[in-house]
């Protein structure tokens, strides 16, 4: 007779979310998007600001965000999960109506972007790249998320930029035009350790928490551009 396998000691913890979407239908579909893999579990959704507070004292590992809520900007949302939970991701589902908006809430440190159309198994792609440490951004919201960066004026800091080596400028481009951190290690012949602690340094010099924060202030300060093809 066949030996059975012995069951495993201990069970990696799903994926805990919360929804944040005053749509009650779009909050549906995107709980059945994510409840359709045991490895995430919902555990909070709210439909307005006010209701989604509490539910960031809950140290979600992502959030699934709109921007336009009934009691104000999802940027305070985001806001209050970097002070209870600053591990937690942040993936925004919008229709990108709002210029000033999308910028804010690039610079506030947003880690994904998508349509709210999408299919459920692009929205579940979405949030495992996120998870993993990756920037999704829909094909169509990149070219207008990328076209409203370039359009904003560059800052006018006192300050000097702060330098950053040419193999970190190298990093962020690629990280900027889309990569994720495998494929920029790929692309820069560089092992994933060495392309995780190149990332760490950009954070720390930029003074920023997430790509998106890295990616607007590089880009702000004209350290990187992305208008090469």
């Amino acid at each position: 007779m066949t030996p059975t396998a012995a069951p495993p000691t201990s069970e990696t913890p799903p994926v805990r979310a919360i929804i944040v979407e005053d749509d009650a239908a779009l909050r549906a579909h995107l709980a059945k998007a994510l409840g359709a893999d045991p490895g995430m579990s919902v555990i909070g959704e709210a439909g307005a600001i006010d209701a989604a507070l509490p539910l960031t004292r809950m140290q979600p590992d992502i959030a699934l965000l709109d921007l336009g809520l009934p009691d104000g900007s999802g940027i305070r949302v985001i806001e209050a999960l970097r002070a209870a939970a600053p591990a937690c991701k942040v993936l925004v589902v919008t229709v990108f109506e709002d210029r000033a908006s999308v910028l804010a809430t690039l610079k506030a440190g947003a880690d994904g972007y998508i349509l709210k159309d999408n299919a459920p198994a692009e929205i579940l792609a979405a949030v495992r790249a996120t998870i993993a440490g990756e920037t999704p951004i829909s094909a169509r919201a990149a070219g207008h998320l990328l076209s409203l960066i370039r359009q904003d004026p560059p800052r006018k800091d006192a300050d000097a930029p702060p330098t950053l080596s040419p193999r970190e400028l190298e990093l962020l481009e690629l990280l900027a035009r889309g990569a994720s951190r495998k494929e920029a290690a790929r692309q820069m012949a560089l092992s994933p350790f060495t392309v995780a602690e190149y990332v760490q340094n950009i954070y720390r010099k930029l003074s920023v928490r997430s790509r998106s924060e890295a990616v607007y202030e590089a880009l702000q300060a004209r350290l990187i551009t992305l208008d090469r093809d």
